[in-house]
């Protein structure tokens, strides 16, 4: 992807699933982490903070191991996922539910 594109889908994921306090823009790779119960969404910053997603409940599930796995995102009752590097791309049908459980893209 190159330098504009992703400049454009930051601003679109800004508008979409924002960050706290932080755009998708800055952001270097994501990951999910499982700190009790339910996976949580990360996105380390070029700062080296870290953000999460303003509405953690946005985020659904994710499909990959790693830095920057494909994500699923709840964006006003529609489903988007998100490939965020590891080429493995939206095409994934059955994504890892934040419970652990799966999860279909297409409800």
């Amino acid at each position: 992807m190159n330098r504009c594109e992703r400049d454009k889908t930051a601003k679109y994921l800004d508008e979409i699933a924002p960050l706290q306090g932080a755009s998708h823009s800055e952001v270097v790779d994501y990951s999910v982490t499982v700190p009790f119960f339910y996976a949580e969404l990360r996105a380390r910053l070029a700062n080296g903070r870290w953000a999460r997603l303003a509405d953690a409940s946005q985020f659904l599930g994710w499909f990959g191991y790693g830095p920057n796995p494909t994500l699923l995102l709840d964006c006003g009752g529609q489903r988007v996922a998100v490939d965020t590097g590891t080429g493995s791309g939206p095409a994934q049908d059955t994504f890892i539910a934040r419970d652990g459980g799966q999860i279909p893209l297409h409800a």
